[in-house]
């Protein structure tokens, strides 16, 4: 499957997700569990539909950009700065080890205390 149709696949499904999870439980979500949720969808979309590891993260990360230019220029480029990194440490942790769910792991906790170092300038409710 071409690798941006999965990126807006997971983007649309992380959005849905981190709705109901911000709605439910709370802005904390973002920092603890939406990074894993994203995480989760961008590398379980490249496992289940194939594509691109990298293009998938980067065309979540530009469509996340796009939603958070309407925000601030800033936001935009570090989304999609961010996502982009965050699909090459995903790559170059599951090729280092063969196990794409460690991966997704600790590229999870990366992208949490991302949120949480870049969120340090924002006052969660």
């Amino acid at each position: 499957m071409n690798s941006l149709l999965i990126a807006m696949l997971v983007a649309l499904l992380a959005f849905i997700i981190n709705r109901q999870l911000v709605i439910k439980l709370g802005n904390q979500t973002i920092l603890y569990l939406i990074p894993l949720v994203e995480e989760v969808l961008k590398s379980g979309g490249f496992y289940l539909l194939g594509g691109n590891l990298i293009l998938i993260h980067l065309g979540f990360g530009i469509i996340e950009g796009l939603f958070d230019y309407l925000d601030s220029t800033l936001a935009a480029i570090l989304a999609i700065v961010s996502h982009l990194l965050f699909g090459y440490l995903t790559l170059f942790i599951f090729e280092q080890t063969g196990q794409l769910l460690l991966a997704i792991v600790i590229v999870g906790i990366v992208h949490s205390y991302w949120n949480y170092k870049i969120g340090g300038i924002v006052e969660w409710s």
